[in-house]
């Protein structure tokens, strides 16, 4: 049996997945399920909604720093950090090989930034550079089996 585990995640959302391939007397079945589906309320607000519409006096070049987008990277970090414990305890729970993550390249790097020993040295992991999260199980599938991530095609089971 082929086990994976697949995470797909942007600022907003983070969705988890198994994913397992195994032959039997039927042949070839694969199954996928969707475990977890996390939400970071913040990053779904706008900005008036998340911060002050008062601006700090702007410095001597007639520039105003409110410091909006430290924020940002400060709430995407938190979010990373969650989504990648969600991750470590599917990845405990299900004993994968291999663990697949998507995000968008900007997550990415907050992800990576995070990931120290919160992911087993010896997982295989692999990281593609697109944001995934909106797309279905079948759809997710089937990308990650065109980028070479994931076996080639049967038929799927999806499951929630």
């Amino acid at each position: 049996m082929y086990r994976a585990v697949i995470a797909v995640i942007d600022a907003s959302r983070a969705r988890f997945f198994t994913f397992d391939r195994e032959a039997g007397g039927g042949g070839i079945e694969e199954r996928m399920v969707e475990h977890t589906d996390l939400v970071n309320l913040a990053r779904r607000m706008r900005p008036s909604e998340l911060f002050s519409e008062t601006r700090p006096p702007s410095n001597k070049r007639g520039t105003i720093d409110d410091h909006r987008s430290d924020n940002l990277d400060n709430m995407d970090a938190a979010f990373a950090r969650t989504a990648l414990s969600a991750l470590r305890q599917l990845i405990d729970e299900h004993a994968p090989r291999r663990a697949i993550v998507c995000a968008a390249p900007r997550m990415l790097g907050a992800l990576r930034a995070a990931a120290t020993n919160l992911i087993p040295d010896d997982l295989e992991v692999d990281m593609l550079a697109r944001d995934l999260v909106k797309l279905s199980p079948t759809e997710l599938r089937s990308l990650l089996a065109a980028h070479g991530l994931l076996p080639g095609g049967a038929a799927l089971h999806a499951a929630r």
